[in-house]
């Protein structure tokens, strides 16, 4: 009776959509080496109101259809497998369709309806729920018997969805949960953080048993892993590899590619009208909305007096967010409450610097927890390290005629030229990445050196060792030239250190995006890189956005609207620029330290978007007192009542 309900909805829907094999295809053209993925959930005759992500049954063939009239080709985890080893090629227009958890349907209709297409799947099973359930779910799972049934046949193969990690743990004091794969667990009772050392262990273990339960149970290895929730990181991904696994599925939408087979991209199919399914299968990548971002003091929030009040400025804060509708905050990480520019303590655990507060992961939670992206915002140079004679020995050094003395720039930075501090400052970046679920990181504006630093030995002997030559004060003053060569190499040697603290964060956060602050004088001023050792067009290709600081009272601008239409012109004039530029205005005009006009700020806004610049940012922001009005500041950061933000949230 099964099998003929199944032919004769799967005719019937053959029949009734016939109209879609006439439909325009306007998809984008997959570039060699892409291919599509789908990520199912249950697919049930009549789904429960309580479950988005259950398909109902003749969605799902309609949805089929739609591929089979277009000229996808569903695909099979032994094709993707094979091209990624250059053993064959992918046919024109491959999709794969995977199924999470085995849901009772997938085995009772997904598996029958996708024979008769001729159709491959996947079927990612959790070993720990297939004996024991979860009481949330909204439709039963499969026996043993059922998934070793499906193992056998031709079309389908089984897959890891992890032993026991498709769950929810600790990770902060507050009490906040993450998934279990990529964050490191808290301990309540102990006030302990799990040691790199342990979770990579727990990891392992769950691991082995996965692949101990398959070999019991299904007589084979599974060859992949699908991530629960789609999280992972580089240690997960390695563990995964020396247990034998070959491929592994995220939750990041868009294209998948054979060069990226241990984190590949899934669409996840939700129960939408079939134009969604079919908006995301012409374009998964999507068009993102545009960038409004709130740059937040946590100086602010932090009450030292009551964890209880802080929580309560906490949410303050975010009413205020929420509110105002932005979808990015670039949220401090490093306590600063004197203004003085240098870090001397975080708000985040790490084995560099003094805790002032462990607080930092339970505000970003808070936040994206309500569809906010958050940026940590760091330091890169201006660290004030513990042992205060290792701090003076590694402090940037400018020449004062023949000598040389610390610098007396605002930011007393490090000098990037040391080992020492790419060692620790790379270590305080990986332990941020630890234990907060950020989006990704603002670096802070202090990543840059004069025309007169860095002249600390290291550097020197770094230049002499790489250019065969001594950098001497009169020679630098004599050859511009050589000022300019030397210039260009602290800016190189200072992206270089940024993408050292990239890969810190990556270890734990692999698709976190980055951003780095600029002065706008980079770009208003040709000679402007023998002053900062900064570089517009090299930052357009290095991070995913560029953070111009777009204060014309800074930059003492006669005529402000003139002054912001002349730099993004400018912007505009190089490949990606107004697709990767966040244009951050000032609310505060810190020479007169007093708050700027509202309809000043809006004006300055409005100027940028009218000549033509997409992402927006300003700062600072007082939630305290109100500044910049709420009411007047939300007309043009709100992503809701911004007539051109369209597209999927960033």
């Amino acid at each position: 009776m099964l099998k003929q309900a199944v032919t004769t909805l799967v005719a019937f829907l053959l029949l009734s959509l016939s109209h879609l094999a006439q439909a325009k295809d306007e998809a984008k053209e997959m570039k060699p080496g892409a291919f599509l993925v789908f990520c199912y959930h249950a697919v049930p005759a009549k789904p429960s109101l309580n479950d988005p992500y259950a398909v109902p049954q003749n969605l799902f063939v309609e949805q089929m259809e739609y591929l089979r009239t277009h000229g996808y080709h569903p695909v099979s985890l032994d094709d993707i497998l094979k091209a990624s080893q250059g053993k064959q090629e992918l046919p024109q227009k491959p999709v794969l369709l995977t199924f999470d958890d085995a849901y009772i349907s997938y085995h009772d209709f997904v598996v029958p309806v996708l024979e008769k297409f001729g159709y491959p799947s996947v079927l990612a099973v959790v070993g720990t729920w297939i004996d024991r359930p979860p009481k949330d779910i909204t439709e039963p799972l499969m026996t043993w018997d059922q998934v070793r049934q499906a193992s056998k046949r031709r079309l389908v193969e089984v897959v890891s969805h992890t032993y026991d990690l498709h769950k929810a743990i600790q990770y902060n004091p507050p009490g906040n949960v993450g998934a279990a794969v990529s964050v490191r667990a808290f301990d309540p009772t102990s006030r302990n953080y799990e040691t790199e050392e342990a979770y990579r262990a727990r990891i392992e273990a769950d691991f082995a048993a996965q692949k101990e339960l398959f070999a019991r149970q299904l007589d084979m290895l599974p060859r992949a892993v699908v991530w629960p929730y789609g999280r992972h990181n580089a240690i997960s991904v390695e563990v995964a590899r020396e247990t034998g696994i070959c491929l592994g599925f995220t939750l990041e939408e868009g294209f998948a590619h054979l060069s990226r087979v241990h984190e590949i991209n899934r669409n996840l199919v939700r129960n939408r009208p079939i134009r969604d399914f079919i908006r995301t299968v012409v374009d998964p990548e999507g068009k993102k909305a545009g960038i409004r971002a709130l740059q937040v003091d946590l100086d602010l929030v932090y009450d030292p007096g009551s964890y209880g009040q802080t929580d309560k400025n906490l949410g303050k804060l975010i009413d205020r967010l929420v509110a105002m509708k932005v979808n990015t905050v670039f949220l401090q990480a490093f306590a600063d409450p004197n203004g003085t520019g240098n870090v001397e303590s975080v708000y985040f655990y790490n084995r560099v610097l003094p805790v002032r507060a462990d607080i930092f992961s339970h505000a970003v939670h808070q936040m994206i927890i309500r569809d906010m992206a958050v940026y940590a915002w760091m330091p890169t140079l201006s660290i004030v390290l513990p042992d205060k004679d290792l701090n003076e020995s590694l402090r940037v050094l400018e020449r004062d005629g023949n000598s040389t003395k610390p610098s007396t720039s605002w930011y007393k930075r490090l000098t990037p030229f040391s080992p020492k501090v790419r060692d620790l400052v790379r270590a305080m970046y990986e332990d941020l990445a630890a234990h907060s679920q950020i989006h990704g990181i603002l670096f802070q504006d202090d990543a840059y050196l004069t025309d007169k630093e860095d002249h600390h030995p290291l550097a020197l002997a770094t230049y002499q060792s790489g250019f065969a030559r001594d950098i001497m004060p009169a020679d630098l003053d004599n050859d511009p030239e050589l000022a300019m060569t030397w210039a260009r190499y602290k800016t190189e040697v200072l992206i270089g250190f940024t993408k050292l603290l990239m890969e810190g964060v990556r270890k734990y956060r692999p698709e976190a995006e980055f951003a780095r602050n600029l002065y706008a004088r980079v770009l208003t001023d040709p000679e402007s890189e023998m002053w900062f050792a900064q570089d517009y067009e090299l930052f357009l290709k290095t991070y995913d956005h560029v953070v111009i600081m777009a204060y014309p009272q800074m930059e003492k601008a006669r005529e402000p609207s003139e002054w912001l239409h002349g730099l993004v012109n400018k912007v505009k004039g190089f490949p990606q620029g107004a697709e990767k530029t966040v244009f951050k205005v000032a609310a505060y005009d810190w020479d007169r330290e007093k708050w700027l006009e509202d309809t000043m700020v809006l004006e300055e806004i409005r100027q940028i978007l009218v000549s033509g610049g997409r992402h927006l940012a300003y700062y600072p922001d007082d939630f305290w007192t109100n500044q910049p009005s709420l009411k007047k500041i939300r007309l043009e950061m709100s992503t809701q009542t911004y007539p051109f933000m369209t597209g999927n949230q960033q």
